[in-house]
């Protein structure tokens, strides 16, 4: 099977939209707890509330 192939089935099997990168990490559980709470507190989804999170760290100080 050629590269081309191999990449694009790995591509239609993570589903990920062009234009963005999967985010996977093992995190302590009680940190994962607190996430989750936050995320229901905001009504907000887990990738809504992680991509303001880093949003807003990564970017404060362009923001100035």
């Amino acid at each position: 099977m050629s590269d081309l192939y191999l990449k694009s089935v790995r591509d239609c099997m993570t589903k990920t939209p062009s234009g963005f990168k999967r985010l996977n990490a093992d995190i302590p559980e009680e940190l994962f707890k607190e996430f989750a709470k936050r995320c229901i507190e905001e009504g907000v989804s887990k990738k809504e509330f992680l991509v303001q999170l880093l949003e807003k760290e990564l970017f404060k100080d362009s923001k100035k």
